[in-house]
This record gives C-alpha cells, structure tokens and sequence, in this order.
C-alpha cells in the first residue's frame, strides 16, 4: 500500500490516508488545509483551493480516506498533496488493513479509550482537536506553506536556471489596524452625486486624504459604508468637497495574509510604502508609474525625451512573504508646450497630457477633450470666478500678465473617469506625453531609436531593474530591506516542451509547423475536403503576380494540399463598388488569392484601397481570403505562411496537437475588441476549439457598453457549444475549459450557478483567464557567463499559495528581441490543476496554423477569438453567425 515515502514531486498517486485535523483558512485562494497520516503514522498535507471540486467537502477527523489521483508537491525538502484535475476521494467505513496490522497504532488515534475495551468504536481523541487552529486564532508564527524556491541567493552568486524578475521585500504575515468610520457634517449626509462612483468614491478620496496627511499607511476597508483601515491612529478632520469629513474609531483589528479578504489591503499598505521610499528620487504618479528624474534618450531634434519608467506589481503571499514584481519601459515628454502642439497644426483631441512642474506642484496627467471657445478671464463654472482670479492663488503675477496679454489656447481636460473629473486648462503650462503613434507623426527617427531600445535583453533588463529595487533602502514604514536579487518564492517551476507534440500527416509528429511541412516533409494533417481556388490580381500587376500565384500552388502541392480546382482573373483598380462587383465571381469557390497593392501606395493613389472592400465582399460570401500585397511578391520567406493559412482558412488542418492534458473535450476562447472610431466594444467573440486544437466554429455577437461580457452572451455562446459540439460528436462535451482573453469582468458565481444547473451536459467546466500585460519577465541564468539569456518556450512557475501562473510561449531559439513578455494563466474556477492549465495553453499557441516557424504567444483560443471580434468589427464577417474554419487569420 502506497505511503507518504512513495509520494513524488508532481506525480499522481493513490493513496489512505487518515484525518487527523483540517485547519480552516479564510485566504482568496485556500478553503483549508487537511493534515493527514498515511497507513505508517506519517503526516502528510493537503492543500483544498477555492476553486477545487472538493472545496466544500466535509472531511471528518479520526476518518480514513482514499486519495486517488492526488498530486505531490515538494516544499523545502517536505512532500505534501495538492488536489489532481480529477482527484476522487471515498471514504471508508474501516482503517485498511495495512493501518490496523502495522505500526500506524502506535500513534493514530483511531482506536478509542471508550468503554469498549476491544477499541471496536473508531472515534478522534482529545489529540485531535488540539491539531485544529481556527483562522480567527492564528498568530503571526509561522506556518508551513509552499514557495516553490530554494533559499534566498543573497550575497551569493546566481544558479544555473529560471528566474522570475521579481524580489522578496519581507515578510507581512499580520498587521494590526484601526478602523475608522468616516461621518460627514450636516444632517443630510453625503450626496453619492458629488463623488465620482459614489460613496465608494468618496471613502476612497477620504482614505488618500488621511494616508497623505498621516504619512502611514491608510486604505478603504468597506467603502461602501464609509469604513478605512489606517495602520495609525487618525484625529484630525478633512475637508472634501465642502464636506467636513470625521474618522470614528471603531475597533482595532488583525490584518492577516493568509485571509481572503485581507491580502488586498495588506497589498495596498506595501504599495503605499514603496511609493514612499522611492518618492524625493523619482517621479511618482503611482507605484505602476515610477519615473526617472532625468532622461535616458533625448531626440536629435529636441522635441522629445524618453524617461526609463518602472511599474511595480505587489503580491503579499499567504505566509506574508512580500514580493514585487518590476517592469522597466520608456516614458515619453516633449520638451515643448501643448499650446505649441496646437499650433504646429498636430490634432489636441484625447492626446495624454502633464502639468509642467515649473508652474505646478505635482505632475498630474490628463486626457484633452477638446479645445474651448473661453477667455483667460471668463468665469469657472466651478469656482465662479475667472480663470485669472482662480490662478492668483496658485501662480506668480507675471504668469497671469502674460496670460492675459495674449490670447491662451485653453481645454477641457479630463483627469479622471467621471464627468465631474473635466475642467478646463492652459495648454501653455501642460506638455505632451505622446503615444509612439503620435511621436511617428512628429519624429519618427527618435521613435526607431526608442523602439530599438526598449528591446533590452534579458541582461540588461534584469540588471536595470535590479539596480532599481537595490535603491529602495529599507521601506520607511514597515522597515522592509529587499533583496535585490531576483527570486522564484512562492512559485514553482515546471518545463513543458520536449516532446515532438504536434500530428501532421501519416500520423507523423514534429516540434513546430515548419520542423513537418519544411524540414521533414509530411505533408498537412488533413487537406480541405473541397479545395477550388481563384487567384485575382490587379490588370497592372499580372506579370509580376502569375509566377508567384503558381509558386503557391508548387508549395501547396509539397504539402499534400493540392487544390481540387484553380482559375485566376485580373481586376481594375478604381472604385470599390468595382471590387464588389469582382468579389462576387468568387462566390462559387472555396478559397480566394487575392494580391493588392501596398497599403501606404494605395493610400497615396487616385483608386480606392481594394484590401477593405475584397475583404468585406468575401466574407459576406462566405469565402475565405487571403491577401498578398505586391510589395511581397517574389519573398520566398511567405510561401509558407500564405500556404499553411489558406488550407486552415478553407476547412482543412496543416496540423493539430498529438496529445492535450487533461481529459478535455473542448475549449472556448473569448474576447471583446474595442473599436475605437464608435468608441464602442464589439461583444462576445468566441471559437470552439476541439482537445486536439482544431478549430471547430466561430462567433461573434452584440456589442458591449465596456470591457465586459454580459452574462448572457457568455451563456448564449456556452449553449452554441453544446450544439455544435454535440452535432459534430453526437454526444454533449464531458469537459470543457474556458478561456477568457484577460478578465471575466462578469459575476463570476452566478456564471458559475448558471453552468452548474447543467452538469447533465457539461460534467466538468474550468474557468481560465489569459492575461498579457505586467507580468513579470522571465530569463534563463547562464552561471557560466554570469548573465541573463532569453529563456526556452514553454518554462512556467506555478504559484503555490494562489491560482496563477506565469509561462514562456515564446522565445528562446525563435530569436525574439528582447526579454520575451510571459502569459499570466488565472484560475477562477475548476478542478484542472495549474500544471495542466499551463500545457493545455502552451500546447494551444503551437497550434496557429498561419506560421511555420514562429509561435503565436496567445493560445488559440483568445488570439483566434480576437481576430474573429477583429474581422467582424471590420465588417469582414457576418456577426452572429456561426463561422466555419478560420477565415480571419
């Protein structure tokens, strides 16, 4: 019988084991922790999340359970149990046989000192509850818990290995803080109107408020009944917005990081210090923006500096282990005013802009709304007075002479979400923060340079960032000291790629798109059914575009992809409606080849762009294009590409994944796209991706007022899953995985009852957001050169306190520049382990079909998600009809 010395690191295994105590967290991410003994009396522990389907199992102490397909999980050289993606636990009604004949009754307690002097009635002592700690009845002495990492490298070399560019500030298992209830004068309370997003809004303002004038940390506990946690004792009152606002001390309270309602303030508390240490030496608008007093790069021209800007992410672990995980980019300013932008004659309108520090006291930033029709001395609506009167008490005399002697350019700025946060400004005192799109318009030299930059490698970019951190010194309140080096606690490293993983034809496997179709021949995994092609190009071009129509019907053949008919036909360029009239010619085919002129050409010339309308045309009709501008006619490097995307666009599959983990049926992809000319978010877009990654449908639905999936549309989509995986399979998916293309920004539980009330149909369900952006980089140290490389594809860490992982799906031998950004993988619901989530999604972006040689570094399902929001936005696709294949890579 399997005993606690069989247990290996990430491996399943059955086992017995015995209940000996479960000790109940109250943390965002772990329900509890079951202390156990296997058939020998030795303990072991089992790590229960939230999100895992024996969350609320109700285990019984003195009990024998057996485990099966339980995972191990090695922490500081202890082995302990994480629950497997389809962990089975059944209890039994006796011990096993091995517990009642081996040495497992010298300390279990199983046996009774009861009555019964045979010890036939199996009960817990005494002993067991002592094991039991309540969570309201920890203290701050530490516990076990996984990090994932050997000890801190500190004042020694770097090993051999992976790193995270994250660092360990300290430890903040508890704090112990003073809630206050916030009473504003006057019988009437408080008017929500006054406040951006209400009373919450104004609890907020309150507690940024009391944080600046206490210089301690301070932050909202209930905001919407007006409650604050402050680390200090608060007296004073404030004033805001003509409310005189009291703090009412209630109680004193233990902040604990191990609580799933606590961690969010204790995180807040350690921004607010970081922000402290590093205010006096840099720029600080907020702890995502750190700005460096003096430029890295000025333009030739001098119209532009770039600044290095560092934004930090702060993640307080479950045993209080503090970490703060840096990005490093560059910060754009013009050196000039944004009066003077206007009047170089470049548009003012949603450009980001900052106050000039030589005439203001802070540095805020803002979004020009437009431009106003108001003199330097017509009345504020707000204050009611002139703009020249409001200014004599915050600038010098000769400002407002100067104002008023000439004729200012003013705009309404906007400094928060709200309509109440816009006010009007004098440009002359505000610079430019350009965008790279705007800093092209002015200076695109400069941008070349700053875009070559910006791609540090990994050397360079750890070495920044960990100077960066080198310079905190201790933290002025909580008296951390990072380690300025870079960490992997709290996470645990796990290597995917290795095998030979993706199925091309003849039931041959290889690495990658090009190591099949290019290196060793095999030809696509399945052809189109029908494959009948109409190549059109401009009348003009005909010479050129002929022999290199007829290299792609060369190449396709190579692949096992020959087309079951091909024809070709010229077109003229002028007017669209000529090209929808061309397009339609292409209704009785599978596929068309469409070349068109380079898109900067066509914008210059008399005749109308073809791209959009050939585009548009064909989707209507239901027939999948691919373009080829003319500039690329004769590249070589393309054929490829162009080959492998067209059999996928027409219903067949250059490859598909040999193996997925994790007993899927199906996966979802979903995404919202904002489109930015209607101002407007295109709704649920979504595909159904088969276990092998296979496209199966596509979809893309109603638009949205925001970045958010409507319940409903989520829902509606689910049960388009369900029909058209049941008529493709005949039988409803068992198991489905949902990706969602960063956050649900929906009700998560009430998706979840939803989903839930269909077990009959889906069994099993997880719930998985892919998110892109601030996550930590990740690099390979070569202890050998003492430097940082690129790292391998497919390295990620797993965090063990939380339901997030960070993984590599580029890089490495694809000689990406740069430090290659990682995939943050968030587990909001489901039984699947991080592990498994983690190979799913690094398996799923080696299945884009439209690239040979180089991966995609989203999965499948939220990249191809996004392209179908894309087209349909576009106009390219029919919205709310169900789309076969995958015409829109």
């Amino acid at each position: 019988m399997a005993v606690k010395a069989d247990i290996e690191d990430g491996e399943q295994i059955d086992i017995s084991l015995r209940v000996t105590g479960t000790d109940e967290w109250d943390h965002d991410a772990i329900a509890r922790k079951v202390q156990l003994t296997d058939v020998e009396g030795t303990p072991v522990e089992l790590t229960v999340f939230h999100n895992n389907e024996i969350a609320d199992f109700e285990w019984e102490t003195g009990r024998w359970y057996v485990l099966e397909n339980v995972v191990g999980n090695e922490y500081r050289d202890e082995m302990q149990l994480n629950p497997g993606y389809d962990l089975i636990v059944t209890p039994l009604d006796e011990p096993p046989a091995a517990a009642e004949n081996g040495g497992a009754e010298s300390t279990s307690a199983v046996q009774s000192s009861g009555s019964d002097a045979n010890g036939s009635s199996p009960e817990a002592d005494s002993s067991d509850e002592s094991e039991f700690v309540r969570g309201s009845e920890v203290t701050s002495d530490p516990r076990p818990t996984a990090d994932g990492g050997s000890e801190l490298l500190h004042q020694q070399p770097l090993s051999e290995g992976n790193y995270l560019l994250q660092f360990e500030l300290g430890k903040l298992p508890e704090v112990t803080v003073h809630e206050y209830e916030l009473r504003a004068t006057g019988s009437g309370g408080i008017d929500p109107d006054d406040f951006t997003n209400g009373i919450e809004g104004f609890t907020a303002k309150a507690a940024n408020y009391y944080q600046l004038r206490s210089n301690s940390p301070v932050t909202t506990a209930d905001a919407s009944r007006r409650r604050i946690y402050a680390t200090e004792k608060l007296h004073s009152t404030i004033s805001i917005h003509g409310y005189t606002v009291e703090p009412i001390h209630q109680d004193k309270t233990t902040l604990e990081a191990r609580s799933y309602t606590d961690d969010g303030p204790l995180q807040e508390f350690v921004k607010q210090d970081v922000k402290r240490a590093v205010a006096g030496r840099f720029e600080v608008s907020g702890i995502d923006s750190i700005i460096e007093p003096t430029p890295q790069r000025t333009a030739n021209s001098g119209l532009f500096e770039a600044y290095r800007k560092y934004k930090c992410r702060i993640r307080v672990d479950a045993d209080g282990t503090v970490i703060c995980g840096v990005n490093v980019a560059y910060h754009l300013e013009s050196t000039f005013s944004a009066a003077e932008w206007v009047q170089r004659g470049h548009d003012i309108a949603e450009v980001t802009v900052e106050h000039d520090t030589d005439l203001y006291d802070s540095a805020r930033t803002a979004t020009v709304k437009e431009i106003i029709d108001m003199d330097y001395d017509d009345v504020l609506d707000g204050p009611g007075v002139p703009m020249s009167e409001y200014h004599e008490k915050h600038v010098e005399q000769d400002v407002i002479d100067s104002m008023r002697a000439g004729d200012p350019v003013i705009a309404d700025l906007q400094y928060g979400s709200g309509e109440d946060s816009i006010f009007p400004q004098l440009l002359k005192y505000c610079k430019v923060i350009p965008t790279f799109d705007q800093l092209a318009e002015v200076d695109d030299p400069f941008l070349q340079v700053i875009h070559r930059e910006s791609r540090m490698k990994p050397d360079e970019r750890f070495s920044v960032v960990t100077s960066f951190v080198d310079g905190f010194g201790s933290t002025p309140y909580f008296g951390f000291d990072p380690v300025p080096q870079p960490t992997n606690t709290c996470y645990r490293e796990q290597e995917i790629r290795g095998d030979s993983n993706l199925r091309f034809g003849g039931g041959k496997t290889g690495f990658y798109g090009a190591d099949g179709l290019e290196r060793k021949g095999y030809g696509v995994y399945k052809d189109p059914e029908s494959f009948d092609i109409l190549a059109m190009y401009p009348e003009d071009e005909e010479s050129a575009a002929r022999p290199y129509v007829l290299s792609l019907l060369q190449k396709l053949a190579e692949y096992e992809g020959e087309p079951t008919k091909f024809e070709q036909e010229t077109y003229t360029l002028g007017s669209e409606f000529h090209y929808s009239q061309a397009a339609q010619d292409a209704s009785k085919y599978d596929a068309a080849l469409v070349v068109v002129p380079d898109k900067d050409d066509a914008a210059e010339a008399e005749y109308d762009d073809p791209y959009p309308e050939f585009k548009r045309r064909l989707g209507q009709l239901g027939v999948p294009s691919q373009m080829i501008s003319v500039d690329n006619l004769g590249n070589d490097n393309y054929r490829g590409n162009i080959c492998s995307s067209l059999i996928g666009k027409a219903g067949g599959v250059p490859w598909r994944i040999d193996d997925v983990p994790g007993d899927v049926d199906a996966f979802v992809g979903l995404d919202v796209t904002y489109d930015h000319a209607t101002k407007q978010h295109l709704g649920a877009a979504a595909n159904v991706i088969m276990a092998d990654g296979t496209i199966l449908a596509s979809e893309a639905v109603t638009k949205q007022a925001g970045e958010t999936f409507d319940e409903d549309d989520v829902a509606n989509v689910i049960k388009h899953v369900l029909e058209i995986f049941a008529e493709e399979e005949g039988r409803p998916p068992r198991h489905v995985v949902i990706h969602r293309d960063g956050k649900f920004y929906l009700d998560v539980e009430s998706l979840i009852e939803r989903l839930d009330k269909a077990r009959d149909l889906i069994q099993r369900f997880d719930l998985v957001e892919i998110r892109k952006s601030g996550n930590p980089r990740i690099a390979a140290y070569d202890e050998s050169k003492s430097e940082f490389d690129i790292a391998d594809k497919g390295i990620a860490f797993h965090v063990h306190n939380g339901d997030h992982s960070y993984l590599t799906t580029t890089g490495g031998k694809e000689g990406s520049p740069g430090t290659p950004r990682p995939l943050q993988i968030v587990k909001r619901h489901g039984s699947t382990d991080l592990d498994t989530l983690a190979e799913q999604t690094y398996w799923l972006s080696e299945a884009h079909v439209g690239s040979l040689s180089r991966s995609t570094r989203l999965p499948i399902t939220t990249y191809y998600a996004d392209k179908c929001a894309d087209f349909a936005m576009k106009g390219y696709l029919t919205k709310g009809s169900v789309i076969r294949g995958v015409p829109y890579i």
